[in-house]
């Protein structure tokens, strides 16, 4: 039997992005935060199912987004291993994408890499340590998110005897988390993420420093 892809996108809104508090005030953050959600759905358009795993009850038609939403009020290692669980449970129909909201310059062509990549778990690394995307094969594997969470799939993976392989990605390796990383959604993005930034007043600088200038509050 063929099978289909199950995309998840774990997602905080409330209280989201705190390390961009600095440079954006707590609504601007949830619209920042909103604006990569959907570029990261319009990057797996096509691509199966998608299920935003959220801490909110967001309104799927209301925000515009092409997916189901899965409120959780778990942790997120908690909330995506049970909804892994329930997968093998249902005998396990789908491969499982499992990638993060605020990757803001992802595009369809990196997850296309992925999905071509073998393995039983494939793992594309973020920057210092962490996991962006995961793809699962498997239902034996669970994620182990939070802090060096690279290195700990990968021990998982061969804790309990699966093939893995690993994801190189510029893009996909590109989380947004720090003031210093809205210069690269300005330079990479095309989409909701930089558009929402360009209205709140952000501009690359002129005098080559790595966090944007903003021209109004």
């Amino acid at each position: 039997m063929p099978r289909s892809m199950h995309v998840v996108i774990p997602f905080k809104l409330m209280g989201g992005k705190s390390r961009l508090s600095s440079v954006l005030k707590p609504e601007e953050r949830r619209a920042f935060a909103l604006a990569m959600l959907k570029d990261v759905l319009a990057a797996v358009s096509g691509q199966g199912k998608r299920t935003i795993l959220s801490d909110s009850d967001l309104n799927p038609e209301e925000m515009g987004f092409d997916a189901e939403v899965l409120p959780s009020e778990l942790e997120l290692n908690d909330a995506l291993n049970f909804l892994l669980s329930k997968q093998a449970d249902l005998g396990w129909p789908s491969n499982i994408l499992v990638l993060m909201a605020d990757l803001a310059l992802l595009r369809e062509k990196e997850v296309k890499g992925i999905l071509s990549c073998t393995g039983d778990v494939v793992l594309c690394p973020g920057r210092g340590g962490g996991t962006n995307m995961i793809l699962i094969r498997s239902p034996k594997f669970r994620t182990c998110y939070r802090g060096l969470s690279f290195p700990k799939h990968i021990a998982y993976a061969r804790q309990v005897d699966l093939s893995f392989s690993v994801f190189e990605s510029f893009r996909g390796g590109c989380d947004i988390d720090e003031p210093q990383d809205l210069a690269e959604v300005l330079l990479h993005n095309d989409g909701q993420a930089k558009m929402a930034l360009e209205m709140m007043g952000f501009r690359l600088s002129d005098s080559g420093r790595s966090i944007p200038e903003r021209c109004f509050r």
